[in-house]
């Protein structure tokens, strides 16, 4: 039966799927303390937990342990993103590799690995296991110094949960408690930068380092990993200058900087919190609006419009484009076509953003006892595209149209956005008709 199914319809099906079951496993009386959930309630948490977002409309601590378990399967699943799942149907019985899935494989992979697909699925389950183990050593010393009930689970649940950048948190303060707790904020931000930077990069550094150098660099990885360290710098730096007096302002000097740091982090699609949302200045907010919107690296379980995007973007403000369209940086070439696709990206992602805050803008204004502004609402959008989690605590507090805005906002920002770059179907009709040159005034 899949082997009939397009590649876009496979992606789909994996991610309903999961959701449809971690909905109605949800439901089971077994899986909340007290009472039942609601079936929306149900529905946002198993979207935003195989979305990897992190949203959520009630307290992960109000799951019992076996809903907690439910919960850490659908971000596992969610988290590992379609690249892997969807290379597994090419092995089921009688499927064959089309040349759409050689081109996906190619794209996040190279080209020495177009012709062993399961060598693909096998290192990154095997690298994901390695990096997720480490994270929970590193986390358990400090959750047993934190005092925390269940230190083992809680290590297991937030390394997972980091590793997927889904910010899920076993405590309604997410990680507020650990702010002072060196080892808890060093081992979750090892996890939120490994799973964020994309398993084409973490192999290539890998390699780049057994080889001591002889291997290079891949271009993609170069450009990952100066893009990432200018974000995090710049996050770090505006946060600290602008928030030492004020939101940090009764923190001692290393905790103030630690929050800096880690705000800066968790921005991108993380979804963890030290400090409260809500307190930010408006230089801050708007910083964290668009750290979100930019989110982490492609193939990577991180949302977003992915940091390569975002640089193609700026390198065609900043420098233009040459008289054959094209753009080069670090003695590489740009072509016109990776140009064009990363604008049509982006144009998409802010046409579902726009869509998805006049919606929820309608839907709280025709809510007698909505207390969200439009301050609240643009950033609990764009915590949703961008699949990130963070939220200044209007969530639970919306009404049910403008909750199930967001499920389709998170759905389409981890889903729907990554759809867009998969190739065409070669069945499709080529066209031999070469229309004469429109002429269009531009500025």
């Amino acid at each position: 039966m899949l082997k009939h199914l397009t590649d876009k319809q496979i992606l789909f099906l994996y991610f309903i799927t999961l959701i449809v079951l971690g909905t109605l496993l949800l439901l089971l009386p077994t899986s909340f303390q007290e009472g039942r959930i609601s079936v929306l309630d149900a529905l946002f948490t198993a979207v935003s937990a195989v979305c990897v977002t992190g949203l959520a409309t009630v307290d992960t601590g109000s799951f019992s342990f076996s809903g907690q378990i439910i919960l850490l399967f659908l971000i596992q699943a969610g988290g590992l993103g379609f690249i892997t799942f969807s290379t597994l149907y090419l092995f089921f019985p009688g499927s064959r590799l089309s040349f759409s899935n050689m081109a996906i494989i190619q794209e996040y992979y190279g080209s020495e690995h177009i012709q062993k697909p399961e060598r693909i699925v096998r290192r990154i389950l095997f690298s994901t296991l390695i990096l997720e183990i480490t994270g929970m050593a590193l986390l358990y010393p400090g959750m047993l110094r934190a005092g925390v009930d269940r230190p083992l689970f809680s290590s297991v649940f937030h390394g997972i949960s980091a590793f997927c950048n889904a910010g899920f948190s076993l405590y309604p303060d997410s990680l507020t408690r650990f702010r002072g707790n060196s080892i808890v904020m060093t081992g979750i931000s090892f996890l939120i930068i490994t799973g964020g930077m994309g398993f084409m990069v973490l192999w290539n550094i890998a390699r780049f380092v057994r080889s001591r150098g002889r291997i290079k660099l891949r271009y993609h990885s170069r450009i990952m990993l100066l893009f990432t360290l200018i974000l995090l710098t710049l996050g770090f730096v505006v946060f600290y200058l602008i928030e030492r007096n004020r939101l940090l302002l009764h923190m001692d000097g290393a905790e103030a900087l630690g929050a800096a740091l880690f705000q800066s982090i968790t921005t991108r699609t993380a979804g963890f919190n030290t400090v409260d949302q809500a307190g930010f200045s408006l230089p801050s907010y708007l910083l964290n609006l668009v750290l979100m919107l930019i989110g982490g690296g492609s193939s990577s379980t991180a949302g977003g419009i992915k940091v390569t995007t975002m640089f193609l973007l700026i390198l065609v403000f900043i420098k233009g484009i040459d008289d054959h369209g094209e753009i080069s940086f670090l003695k590489r070439r740009i072509s016109t076509d990776l140009l064009t696709r990363a604008g049509l990206y982006f144009m998409k992602a802010l046409a579902i953003l726009f869509l998805s805050v006049f919606l929820v803008s309608l839907f709280e204004s025709l809510h007698w006892n909505s207390s969200a502004g439009f301050r609240e609402i643009l950033f609990e959008c764009v915590s949703a595209l961008g699949t990130v989690g963070l939220s200044m605590g209007i969530t639970s507090d919306l009404s049910a149209l403008s909750k199930l805005v967001l499920i389709v906002t998170m759905f389409a920002g981890r889903i729907g956005l990554f759809a867009i770059i998969i190739p065409v179907s070669s069945a499709d009709r080529a066209y031999n008709i070469r229309y004469p040159e429109g002429e269009v005034l531009i500025g």
